[in-house]
């Protein structure tokens, strides 16, 4: 029996489906009252103009869903975005150490990141995408995680050849307890899929199917 999470919009960080205008995508997110939308620069006036009375999280994205950039490329947008009042920021870890398995690296970048977010006021979420790594290394990031200390550790972009495994947020949660927290996304089509992800220890899910996620809640409840 899965089960029954109740208000699953407040966990739901809303991915705007490509087929929506930016103005349909924040209707949406307002109607069904979701945990959080994402806004390049130039649309955060758009976001809190149409979001306003409502306490919608309006996030930002670095390098995604490349993870390409340089670590002082990655914060320099961070600081773009963070000046200009965004409070939580994804970010994509640079992929070719991901796949290298260039720990050193990905310790640096993740704490520096982490670090500066700290300062700044800022919830950075790193994304792995935990479908390109073997089970020791996916540990190995987790172990990593717990060094630097982002807010959020995230399983994927949702762009890769995988999404979000409830195997995986059971282990990243074995791992990292409560001291970070579990962003999962990719795939989340599901209102029984969010909850056996959120049962196995994710405090956040990321989705563009979030309005069949939350109709889903619905039809559970009646």
């Amino acid at each position: 029996m899965v089960l029954v999470i109740k208000n699953i919009n407040k966990y739901i960080d809303y991915i705007q489906d490509p087929n929506d205008t930016f103005e349909e995508y924040l209707k949406k997110a307002k109607e069904y009252n979701v945990r959080c939308v994402f806004a390049d620069p130039d649309e955060i006036d758009t976001a809190r103009q149409v979001l306003e009375g409502t306490d919608i999280i309006i996030a930002g994205a670095v390098d995604f869903p490349q993870g390409k950039l340089s670590l002082k490329d990655k914060l320099a947008d961070f600081k773009k975005i963070a000046d200009l009042g965004i409070k939580e920021i994804d970010y994509v870890l640079n992929q070719a150490q991901i796949e290298s398995r260039d720990y050193n690296n990905i310790l640096t970048e993740m704490k520096e990141i982490a670090d500066f977010s700290r300062t700044y006021g800022v919830a950075d979420k790193a994304i792995v995408e935990m479908c390109k790594l073997d089970q020791e290394a996916k540990k190995s990031i987790c172990e990593i995680a717990l060094k630097a200390k982002p807010a959020f550790l995230k399983t994927s972009t949702g762009r890769s050849f995988g999404g979000a495994t409830v195997e995986d947020v059971r282990l990243m949660k074995s791992i990292l307890k409560d001291k970070v927290k579990i962003k999962a996304a990719g795939g989340i089509k599901n209102y029984d899929f969010a909850c056996e992800l959120i049962k196995a220890g994710a405090n956040v899910l990321g989705a563009s199917a979030a309005v069949n996620n939350i109709e889903g809640e619905k039809r559970a409840s009646s």
